[in-house]
């Protein structure tokens, strides 16, 4: 009777605490997705416009690490998009290259990865999160 006790306890807690660290992560998800992204995206000169769900008919035209966490791809010259990662990907700061993973010429969140090489043959995938339109703000 004891040890059910116990095992009962100790299996409570752990689920206690499993929850906790998932809403501390949650928390801390959320207040990076609201408090230093958009100051770094407007410190570029840009406003992050409503997301969508997926770009069409794009290339690689250029692109911009904001942090671990985010990326900044234009399309072509005049239509840059905020890629935010489900994850860090820490080489994205230290990348000369990137790639994405898409099916044709269409990129969709929570689908499609950059993909950062990491020579020799290795490197990471990060996967999309959200896709924001890109508006420049003037000065």
């Amino acid at each position: 009777m004891k040890t059910s006790m116990l095992f009962a306890l100790t299996l409570s807690l752990a689920v206690l605490t499993g929850c906790a660290q998932m809403q501390q992560a949650s928390a801390e998800r959320e207040k990076l997705e609201t408090e230093p992204l958009p100051q770094a995206v407007t410190d570029l000169g840009y406003q992050a416009e409503d997301p969508v769900e997926q770009v069409t008919d794009w290339s690689l035209y250029n692109w911009q690490a904001v942090d671990e966490h985010a990326v900044i791809i234009w399309v072509d010259a005049f239509h840059p998009y905020l890629f935010t990662l489900q994850e860090d990907c820490p080489l994205l700061n230290m990348a000369q290259t990137i790639g994405v993973s898409n099916t044709g010429t269409i990129i969709t969140a929570k689908f499609d990865a950059i993909v950062v090489p990491n020579p020799p043959g290795g490197g990471e995938s990060c996967y999309i999160d959200k896709i924001y339109p890109l508006k420049k703000v003037e000065k």
